[in-house]
């Protein structure tokens, strides 16, 4: 066999090896995309607990600045291809629950001097919450009487809010609506990327391509003149 032919199998044998790992990376992308899924297309934790005997429970600021890009200047904006969802319901069937996602600022200012907790640790696998008890002796107005949410939803049963990421400080917060103490809710997270569908038909065509590629290459190595 001539140096040519070596090195074209070599080349063959590596295409053929890229096309096991794309074909299966694609796979197991289309396989999680439409069976790890619920009907809207989110992968959603399971319904988690959550009671205090505060006014309000919320997250830890999340810092999201969607437009940091490379070094020489390339900017992406993943705000239109991820969505975050957030469902609950109270668990006290006389109050109705409120979810609310605001700057940090604005629920800084709203919940000044009141009492409520705040999610410094949370896991799914084993399920854990920490909190960090804030003290106060002011008692919060409802919170669906304020403006400053950027989404929100509430009201009586499951209630769900959905919200594509913006730059900003964002707090989450969950209360009852009518802005009471004592939250008893049964809640879970869920996002959807959108991209995650053409990523795996990518790698299919691209392993489909490389199987291709990889079988003529060693065909040509091995066939003789």
């Amino acid at each position: 066999m001539s140096t040519g032919k070596i090195v074209l199998l070599i080349f063959g044998i590596i295409f053929l090896l890229a096309s096991v790992g794309l074909l299966l990376s694609g796979g197991a992308l289309v396989w999680a995309n439409s069976a790890l899924t619920d009907s809207e297309g989110f992968f959603t934790t399971k319904a988690c607990q959550l009671e205090r005997d505060s006014y309000a429970i919320v997250t830890v600021p999340a810092d999201i600045d969607l437009e940091a890009g490379w070094h020489w200047g390339w900017r992406w904006d993943w705000s239109n291809f991820v969505t975050f969802k957030v469902e609950g319901s109270n668990n006290d069937p006389s109050k109705q629950i409120f979810i609310g996602i605001a700057e940090e600022s604005d629920v800084k200012d709203y919940l000044s001097g009141v009492e409520y907790d705040e999610i410094t640790e949370w896991s799914i696998h084993p399920y854990r919450v920490e909190y960090e008890h804030h003290l106060g002796s002011s008692v919060p107005t409802a919170p669906i009487s304020q403006t400053f949410w950027t989404e929100s939803a509430h009201g009586a049963g499951t209630q769900t809010l959905k919200w594509e990421p913006e730059i900003g400080n964002w707090v989450l917060v969950l209360m009852n609506d009518d802005g009471s103490a004592g939250v008893d809710l049964s809640g879970s997270v869920g996002v959807k990327v959108s991209w995650l569908f053409g990523v795996a038909i990518g790698f299919l065509i691209g392993g489909i391509v490389a199987l291709i590629t990889g079988i003529l290459m060693v065909y040509f190595a091995v066939r003789r003149s």
